[in-house]
């Protein structure tokens, strides 16, 4: 008798017992799914345009100058010519730019002809998709242009207005409509440029 109580009472404490152990072990509680295959989302990727502008960033660029040609070129029955335009800018806010601009162009036509122009500009940038982007600028500078045995110095204002296409993160290309003006009653340019820059 004494054995079979003992018995009834083995049968009703193991499934409480059993019960408790299952609650204080986490291993138990998502015992249905412990053969998922369920994978983490992969991670976003940054937009190639996105960082760009960023306040204390620094962007470096080339690009072309109106009638001076693009970098390099060479006319069919003429002499070879050299156009390099840089540019430093950096962002003092959020958007807003200043640099400085410089240029060099040399042609060995003729007696030779050398122009050296230097000059301050200030920027806004504006983000208009995933990888366009919109950065007009506009500063004044000095013109040093020697030519035909005698040199000349200019001061003018121009204005470039690059849409830009970011095409991986750091690198862009653009190009817009450009304008410059010399302040000492000279001439005026207008014309359609092509930049080719990075930012860190």
């Amino acid at each position: 008798m004494l054995r079979k109580s003992i018995l009834a009472c083995l049968l009703v404490l193991l499934p409480s017992v059993a019960s408790a152990k299952g609650a204080d072990d986490p291993s138990t509680e998502d015992a249905p799914f412990a053969n998922s295959t369920t994978k983490a989302p992969a991670p976003f990727a940054a937009s190639p345009s996105a960082g760009f502008a960023a306040m204390g960033q620094w962007v470096i660029t080339m690009k072309t100058n109106g009638d001076e040609g693009f970098f390099f070129r060479k006319p069919s029955g003429g002499d070879w010519q050299l156009s390099l335009h840089p540019s430093i800018d950096y962002f003092i806010a959020s958007s807003v730019s200043l640099g400085a601009a410089f240029g060099y162009f040399y042609s060995p036509a003729d007696t030779g002809t050398t122009v050296v122009s230097v000059g301050g500009r200030a920027g806004f940038n504006l983000n208009i998709n995933d990888n366009l982007g919109f950065w007009p600028t506009a500063g004044v500078g000095l013109t040093f242009d020697s030519r035909d045995h005698g040199n000349d110095t200019t001061t003018f204002f121009g204005i470039f207005a690059p849409f830009l296409y970011h095409l991986v993160p750091h690198l862009f290309v653009g190009l817009g409509p450009s304008f410059s003006m010399q302040l000492d009653g000279g001439g005026k340019v207008y014309g359609v440029d092509f930049v080719l820059g990075g930012w860190l």
